[in-house]
């Protein structure tokens, strides 16, 4: 009986790609960035919406939208091990915070402040080391 073990993979070692699993910052900063844009983005269009749509709530809901897409979208990038992704979290939760802070100034409204906190611990996460090796991992170029 012949108890060979054959692959249908030929590639040597060195040259398959890396199959690492991404570290606790990336996955809860992932999770974190799509549960915020998704509630933020639901709540943005529900509260504009309250005395009728004009103008300047299509333009807010347009913009709000567009960033919770793209923080989503770079979330899942980041999880992929894209340094393209990792950027776009970072741009997201910058964004966020300077959100929170301009509608904490301008309107006193408190209730944005735990969007804030999610946004700078998503932050942290996102520039964690753990993050960046990960990050760094993915897109180094195998050595032959």
């Amino acid at each position: 009986m012949n108890t060979q073990n054959i692959t249908s993979d030929s590639r040597s070692v060195e040259t398959r790609p890396a199959t690492t699993r991404p570290p606790a910052t990336v996955i809860v900063a992932a999770v974190l960035t799509v549960l915020v844009a998704a509630v933020g983005t639901y709540g943005a269009v529900y509260f504009s919406g309250l005395d009728g749509y004009d103008p300047i709530d299509a333009t807010f809901i347009s913009v709000y939208g567009y960033f919770s897409v793209v923080g989503a979208g770079a979330a899942i990038a980041q999880v992929r091990g894209s340094r393209i992704g990792r950027a776009g979290v970072i741009m997201w939760a910058i964004w966020m915070l300077v959100f929170t802070m301009v509608k904490i100034v301008t309107i006193l409204e408190t209730e944005a402040i735990p969007f804030g906190v999610v946004a700078l611990v998503v932050l942290a996460l996102t520039l964690a080391p753990p993050t960046r090796r990960f990050i760094d991992a993915h897109n180094t170029p195998a050595r032959h």
